[in-house]
């Protein structure tokens, strides 16, 4: 039977509103989730259908339902400001609508030629069934279009609404997967009683939930707002009920995601972006998140587009807002790369064993700006190095530079260094030192076969020459069998003894008797001398070794001069 119901438009209204602005069927379904929303639905099933009958989606609510009246004066009618007519909130009073221009119902003109509404009101004993066609739309005459309204049987208590989409513009199938990760950035319901679930043709349920995405996100660092921001960003919000999750993940986030998006009453207010701030520092790539704003929807002033994808800032009340996310995406920007310097280092303490800042801290001459330099390439936030080429970096530079590279790259003898490392990787430069001169002293005094005497005594009468004569400990051996001059070999055995005697006067001397903290105080002896003394002594142990190697003595014999 033709109704008495009547649509009023002009027909490029409704191209343009719903055919042209709603062409992606998440947002077009976003509408009708939203109207279930509004009327107290507290379950949504958005239904995939590919059969015998063709391609179809079917969005049904257990909302309140419509009677006739409310087809009429409300449901059909373009342009109806709700919140201006007092109706802010849902019939129970329990949520603040979404709605606000009558406009979604032309979103579906987007999607499909055909509109078939099954509605109905708890008490009621009928189904009604509306049936809007494009087709008959743009044929109509005048700006009146009147659809057929068909009533059915029903029970009682039932109630909700029932909107499938036909003769669909697509002509590939719908992804009820893709479909489902669409939907969930649209929507940002708190409520717990409010679901809402993508069926496919298969019958498999996929819930909607803003939430799994960013829980499925491998996670640096994640911040909850207002609970995690500093004190001057918690006070400086515009609104003390903005509420949301900023997440900075441990691989670059898809473009489509990066950056805040904005939730208005739990529906997409604007998509994510860095609202002014500047994308060009690679942190950027790793922020996703998003902030619910509810208020910025509660005056009667409309700064949401039509198609809720982006915000109007020319108000006060946006502009500051706008200000605001800029100061809070530039703090995140620079706590995610803290934190993921910080992991990073971490990590490679946890793989490697290697404590980066203790690394570099552990070199005390110039070159440990450039080692600092380099290691910072392996922990930067902003590194795009695969896992293989770190670890290949970090050994390359710990080759060149280990722990206390200074005393590394002196390249100590083995007698000199297991004697001294302990003490100078502990800040113990004097110690180093006087530790590796006994242990000179006391090898020297054993191959010499020499009693227990003074270091001075020691070294003198193992080293010491007189004329062309070698020493007790002749360092020349291996080099008169390989021709050396005569001269040549007199200045070696000198240079052998006088430095023997140098070290221990201008080392084991000063620590004798000088205190400690005057030696470091006025610089008489610093680290740098301390290295310089450890090189000497290892100089005069290969020296001296080489002797021992050529000769060996016999420890209960002296040997003859």
């Amino acid at each position: 039977m033709r109704s008495h119901l009547t649509l009023l438009f002009d027909p490029l209204t409704i191209e343009h509103l719903g055919y042209k602005m709603y062409s992606h069927l998440p947002n077009a379904l976003a509408e009708l989730i939203a109207n279930a929303y509004d009327a107290d639905a507290t379950k949504v099933q958005v239904i995939l259908r590919d059969d015998e009958h063709g391609r179809s989606v079917i969005v049904q609510d257990d909302g309140h339902g419509m009677n006739l009246s409310d087809l009429r004066e409300k449901y059909l009618r373009i342009g109806r400001n709700r919140r201006v007519e007092g109706e802010g909130r849902s019939e129970s009073g329990r949520r603040a609508v979404a709605g606000k221009k009558g406009l979604g119902k032309l979103a579906l003109f987007g999607i499909g030629e055909t509109i078939l509404l099954t509605t109905k009101r708890r008490g009621a004993s009928e189904n009604l069934h509306v049936a809007l066609s494009w087709t008959e739309i743009k044929n109509a005459t005048g700006t009146e279009y009147h659809p057929d309204l068909t009533r059915s049987g029903a029970e009682v208590d039932l109630h909700g609404t029932r909107v499938e989409l036909t003769n669909l513009r697509r002509r590939t199938p719908v992804n009820a997967r893709d479909l489902a990760h669409s939907l969930s950035r649209l929507f940002g319901y708190v409520d717990d009683d409010f679901r809402i679930e993508v069926i496919d043709a298969a019958g498999t349920s996929r819930p909607i939930n803003r939430d799994s995405r960013l829980d499925g996100v491998d996670k640096d660092v994640e911040w909850r707002v207002p609970e995690d921001l500093p004190g001057d960003l918690r006070e400086a919000l515009p609104n003390a009920l903005i509420r949301g999750r900023i997440v900075a993940a441990a691989k670059p986030v898809a473009a489509e995601y990066r950056g805040l998006a904005l939730y208005a009453h739990g529906r997409l207010a604007n998509e994510p972006e860095f609202y002014g701030v500047s994308e060009s520092s690679y942190a950027f790539s790793y922020l996703t998140g998003y902030l619910d704003v509810d208020y910025i929807d509660d005056g009667v002033a409309d700064v949401i587009s039509t198609d809720r994808r982006s915000i109007s800032w020319d108000s006060d009340l946006t502009a500051e807002l706008n200000r605001y996310l800029q100061r809070l995406l530039q703090w995140a920007s620079r706590e995610r790369r803290s934190a993921r310097r910080n992991a990073n280092k971490e990590r490679i303490k946890t793989d490697h064993g290697v404590d980066v800042d203790t690394w570099v801290d552990s070199i005390r001459s110039s070159e440990r700006d450039a080692v600092g330099d380099a290691a910072s390439i392996l922990v930067s936030p902003d590194s795009a190095l695969a896992d293989e080429d770190r670890t290949s970096l970090l050994k390359s530079l710990r080759t060149i530079a280990p722990d206390y590279a200074d005393l590394h790259w002196r390249h100590l003898h083995p007698a000199i260094k297991v004697v001294s490392d302990s003490y100078y990787e502990s800040g113990h430069f004097h110690a180093a030192l006087s530790e590796a001169l006994k242990r000179f002293v006391n090898d020297v005094r054993r191959s010499a076969g020499l009693e227990n005497m003074e270091a001075s005594n020691i070294v003198s009468n193992a080293f010491s020459v007189s004329g062309n004569d070698p020493a007790r400990l002749d360092i020349t051996r291996p080099y008169a069998e390989a021709g050396f001059d005569v001269k040549t070999l007199r200045t070696m055995r000198m240079g052998q003894w006088k430095l023997s005697e140098g070290a221990v006067a201008a080392f084991r001397n000063p620590f004798a008797h000088e205190e400690e903290n005057r030696l470091v105080e006025t610089e008489a002896m610093t680290y740098q001398d301390c290295l310089d003394g450890l090189s000497i002594l290892s100089h005069l142990y290969r020296h001296f070794e080489r002797a021992t190697e050529a000769a060996p003595p016999d420890e209960n014999t002296i040997p003859a001069s």
